[in-house]
């Protein structure tokens, strides 16, 4: 009999997993552990924060009132950095928590940063909690121009935010396009030219080794030694799975922690769900993936062996910049016997391509219309022979 479940983390996966619980049993005990001072807020909601258009309540998207509710402990400013294995015993930098039957590991991921001279200097910042957001968007009031490194989906989507409340952002990346998991050459051509109407500026190439300046911030310079100034830099470098309770506890991990099918770790009793965990080789760091291994996790920590992962689609569907994104699924086919169809509008900012297999599509990206977006997942799903409609695909 399961009595009591401890779950650390609080992003989607551990919500998800609550709600889950409460659906099938009302009395387990719950205890939710995490380092921020926040209830739940959806980590995409964070960009809303930097542009104004959202305040801090509104970005909270769990209040107290919301684990009053559901009968859960929710213990704030709470870090933990290990288990012992051996009792289930949670240890946090302030006192231990025993008697667990069941923990839930959802502590997502972590910035990466890269050993850049210089990350001590003031104005530099990343972005991972609702204060980072905070700081960014009250250090964009200050500065003539804002570098942002990395030309992925959070670096994108902080240069837009900064130019809604009057900065000066420029995109920097050293790779040759923008959003290379999710888009090709051609697609990330009409992003850019998307972002330049919109007064962003980017930059390909750029392999940043520092940041100039004495105590605060002036720009950064390349490992070309080719420099660009701005008074306020933020590293948008990607993320990596948080590992660091694992590690510190003897439970296995590769670039992310290792489960089963049914998401237990290697360590009994002890379950992992969302961005921090991996299955058989696969990650993904969106939000499907998040919810549905969540929803497996808590499954098993009451009744384990009642539910089974059989894996996910990838599909990113987004607003970058104001844009519609959707990418589903093999985008970049290495095989001749794949067959890819495109089409582009560089003017209006538009571009879809899909990806086929013996005419049955198997991935697709939908730039700019959700219409065609809807349209390329419906047949994805349905997995069915596209032959005589292949003229019209892109149709709206």
């Amino acid at each position: 009999m399961i009595s009591k479940i401890g779950i650390i983390g609080n992003g989607v996966a551990a919500t998800t997993a609550i709600r889950e619980i409460r659906s099938k049993d009302s009395k387990v005990r719950i205890d939710v552990f995490t380092d921020e001072r926040h209830p739940y807020y959806p980590r995409p909601s964070l960009i809303d924060l930097v542009a104004n258009r959202r305040t801090i309540k509104e970005t909270i998207r769990y209040d107290l009132d919301w684990y009053e509710k559901n009968n859960v402990n929710l213990r704030l400013s709470t870090p933990v950095f290990q288990i012992d294995t051996e009792t289930k015993t949670v240890i946090s930098t302030s006192k231990d928590y025993a008697g667990y039957d069941s923990l839930l590991l959802a502590v997502g991921c972590r910035p990466f940063v890269p050993p850049f001279e210089g990350l001590h200097k003031n104005n530099v910042h990343v972005i991972r909690t609702l204060d980072d957001a905070l700081d960014i968007r009250d250090a964009v009031k200050g500065a003539g121009r804002e570098i942002v490194v990395g030309g992925g989906i959070l670096g994108i989507e902080l240069a837009a935010a900064m130019k809604e409340v009057g900065g000066e952002p420029i995109v920097v990346s050293n790779d040759n396009r923008l959003l290379p998991m999710q888009l090709d050459d051609q697609g990330s051509t009409v992003l850019t030219k998307h972002l330049e109407k919109k007064g962003i500026s980017v930059l390909f190439g750029f392999e940043c080794r520092s940041i100039s300046g004495d105590d605060d911030a002036e720009g950064i310079v390349s490992a070309q030694n080719d420099s660009i100034s701005g008074d306020l830099v933020v590293i948008a470098t990607g993320v990596r799975s948080n590992t660091i309770i694992a590690k510190n506890s003897g439970i296995k991990y590769n670039k992310a922690i290792n489960v089963d099918e049914h998401m237990q770790t290697s360590t009994k009793g002890i379950f992992a769900a969302g961005d921090c965990m991996e299955y058989n080789g696969q990650w993904h760091g969106i939000i499907p993936w998040a919810t549905s291994t969540a929803r497996i996790a808590a499954q098993n920590m009451l009744d384990f062996g009642s539910s089974k992962f059989k894996g996910i689609t990838p599909s990113n569907q987004l607003q970058v910049a104001g844009i519609d994104l959707t990418s589903i699924g093999i985008i970049h086919p290495d095989s001749p016997d794949y067959e890819t169809l495109v089409s582009v509008d560089l003017d209006n900012g538009k571009y879809f391509k899909a990806v086929l297999k013996d005419n049955i599509l198997v991935g697709s990206i939908s730039l700019g219309s959700r219409k065609v977006a809807m349209k390329l997942r419906s047949l994805i799903m349905k997995g069915e022979d596209i032959a005589d409609i292949k003229q019209s695909l892109f149709d709206e």
